[in-house]
């Protein structure tokens, strides 16, 4: 007499668990997206363009300071210089800030985080023109 052969129960489940499955590891979210360069490219080039605005403005503006003197002090006018001069330099240097955000996050993040430089260059040119008194 032959004894009856044992079904074969196989230890791998028959297809891969899935990422949202309970007990399984949350998905990579560090993977780039696809065009994810075209909101910080788009952001930095025209926060450029407005930045060149800028530095005509900071520029030519010492030349509100003309009819300062003595009996005419123009203290706004040279605190408005100077704070426009630091919030250019900031846009500046938050032109690099854009790119690892909108490479690792979401869209709107990427968007949201690529106007920091225009907004900072545009705050700029605010102050400038309400301290020199054109606003």
């Amino acid at each position: 007499m032959s004894t009856p052969a044992r079904p074969q129960v196989s230890t791998q489940p028959p297809f891969p668990p899935s990422p949202s499955a309970p007990g399984s590891l949350p998905a990579d979210r560090t993977q780039p997206r696809r065009n994810w360069w075209i909101a910080p490219l788009v952001g930095v080039l025209v926060a450029l363009g407005v930045q060149l605005v800028a530095a005509l403005l900071l520029l030519v503006s010492p030349m509100a300071l003309d009819s300062c003197s003595a009996a005419n002090p123009c203290g706004r006018t040279e605190a408005a210089i100077g704070g426009a001069l630091v919030l250019f330099l900031l846009a500046l240097l938050s032109l690099g800030v854009p790119w690892y955000p909108a490479k690792r996050k979401s869209l709107g993040v990427g968007i949201a985080v690529s106007l920091i430089p225009l907004g900072l260059t545009l705050a700029s040119i605010g102050t400038l023109l309400i301290g020199i008194g054109v606003g």
